[in-house]
């Protein structure tokens, strides 16, 4: 069963219940200002062939600096994990 737009939890109940956890809150502190695709890799969990495809697909916040190269900003690399990374059950 595929879950609805009606199954996500609010991001703000997210971000409260993430930053109650002191090992997140200290990855995502961690994190540089802006992010590159080893970050992501390392914060993600994911293999880098897996977060280059998802840094191409729509939506994703990603700043052009170059032909091959971007940068993404932390505040809205974690406005996008928070808003697309978790549901309820």
């Amino acid at each position: 069963m595929q879950p609805g737009r009606d199954d996500f939890v609010p991001v703000d109940e997210i971000k409260k219940i993430i930053c109650s956890d002191s090992d997140m809150k200290e990855r995502i502190d961690a994190l540089p200002y802006n992010l590159l695709v080893s970050d992501i890799v390392k914060f993600l969990g994911l293999c880098e062939s897996t977060v280059y495809k998802i840094t191409r697909s729509p939506g994703f916040p990603r700043v052009n600096i170059g032909v091959t190269k971007f940068l993404v900003p932390r505040p809205l690399f974690l406005d996008w994990y928070f808003s697309n990374c978790f549901y309820q059950k």
